[in-house]
């Protein structure tokens, strides 16, 4: 886990210290024009799987707990997060799930720094709630 990104490790540790999760990917975000590239970075996220016994149902309410609060406790803020199951096709028979969570700026046109600063806070939030 050398790899991860200073600005989304809080993020990463704290769901993986919750023993309901394990995290495999994750993207910090990058706003700056030079950094986007076909696909798009303008957000932050981390991408994970149940640990090894743990249920569908406890990581659902997991992430129940965190959006409701994030949001009720923030009222009107400049980041949108959200939660969802990825579903991913590996061959014929096969369809891999993967819980992504992701922060994204509400404003697309907000400067690259304002943007960054918004995810930021948004992320350390988050890890408090967790």
């Amino acid at each position: 886990m050398e790899d991860i990104e200073p600005k989304i490790r809080p993020l990463v540790d704290a769901l993986n210290k919750t023993g309901l999760v394990r995290t495999f990917s994750s993207c910090e975000g990058h706003f700056l024009p030079e950094e986007q590239t076909l696909v798009d970075r303008n957000h932050a996220e981390v991408r994970f799987v149940p640990t090894d016994g743990v249920s569908i149902e406890d990581v659902e309410s997991l992430l129940a707990y965190v959006l409701t609060r994030f949001k009720a406790g923030h009222g009107l803020i400049p980041v949108k997060v959200t939660a969802y199951k990825l579903y991913t096709p590996i061959d014929e028979e096969t369809v891999e799930e993967t819980f992504v969570f992701q922060l994204t700026p509400f404003n697309r046109f907000d400067s690259p720094d304002r943007k960054r600063a918004d995810v930021d806070r948004a992320i350390g939030q988050v890890v408090a709630l967790l």
